[in-house]
């Protein structure tokens, strides 16, 4: 089977994701209203990891390259992990259904072999891009969803998942999100300390955090001795930046949950992960779940 490379820092991530699954499908099962609860990986990758211990440059090449699982392995060190769809395959009591979508030909072909080694479990794995999957989802039977539950893993590598889709999937009021913010592997890069943007920098920002207020939380404004305007970026702009999309997604959800940070072997800061769900007991749970390490 295909494996994927991550860093160390994964199995905190999907030790947590664990956590949480198990929490969530007790919950459930017990509810005799619901006809089904459903497990949706939106970047589900091929179901297995190797997990990479070297250190390595604190370039921006570098630091891309393990946080997009591409970079090359030390075959002398090295460990294998179970990936989401494992970590949630293996959850008892079992989801109703586990949705694993996979763009990559290679990596969802992995996928579907994985309903050999779980037969007792209700497998579906769609090669699509995550957000035409989600939408339709969503949008195309609006009623199932007074009967049916979902959590979404969402998990990229970067910006892949726009506001508008977050925007949607809260609009149900029956599916949550656990979700992957990544301020220093991927926002970040693009929040240049001059506060100076292209037009199409400023259109991708808006679009992903689906508001363009982002740049007076991140950005302020003082006079010269010169008398002009200077623009400088505020003093922990991460953290400032995670509890203001936390109020976004706590305005369309109902409940957020507090972030846990998860950084690289080097200590640098890679996302937080979140949850926003339209049940307080989701947050109540999270909140524990997130609570050990670094959080907001």
């Amino acid at each position: 089977m295909s494996k994927h490379t991550v860093g160390p820092w994964a199995k905190d991530k999907l030790d947590r994701l664990r956590e949480y699954l198990s929490a969530y499908t007790t919950i459930m099962s017990t509810q005799p209203w619901c006809q089904g609860f459903h497990y949706i990986d939106a970047f589900a990758g091929p179901g297995s990891h190797v997990v990479r211990h070297r250190r390595s440059s604190d370039s921006l090449e570098s630091l891309i390259n393990e946080a997009a699982d591409f970079a090359r392995t030390d075959p002398g060190q090295r460990e294998f992990l179970a990936g989401s769809p494992r970590v949630a395959l293996e959850i008892d009591p079992p989801f109703s259904t586990y949705v694993f979508v996979e763009k990559s030909e290679e990596r969802a072909a992995a996928l579907e072999s994985l309903e050999r080694e779980y037969p007792g479990r209700q497998i579906r794995v769609r090669r699509t891009d995550c957000n035409s999957y989600l939408r339709q989802l969503v949008t195309k039977s609006p009623k199932a969803w007074k009967l049916n539950r979902a959590i979404v893993f969402l998990d990229p590598f970067g910006m892949q998942v726009p506001w508008e889709t977050i925007e949607l999937l809260a609009k149900s009021q029956a599916i949550e999100i656990f979700v992957n913010f990544p301020v220093g592997m991927a926002i970040q890069r693009l929040l240049l300390r001059s506060g100076e943007f292209t037009g199409a920098q400023r259109r991708k920002l808006d679009e992903y955090l689906g508001s363009a207020e982002w740049y007076e939380v991140l950005y302020s404004r003082r006079r010269t001795l010169f008398g002009d305007d200077d623009v400088e970026k505020v003093e922990a702009s991460g953290k400032k930046l995670v509890k203001w999309y936390q109020g976004r997604l706590k305005a369309i959800f109902g409940h957020v949950s507090r972030t846990a940070l998860i950084r690289n072997t080097k200590g640098g800061h890679l996302y937080y992960l979140i949850l926003a769900s339209p049940k307080a007991t989701a947050k109540k749970i999270a909140d524990h779940v997130l609570s050990a390490g670094e959080y907001v």
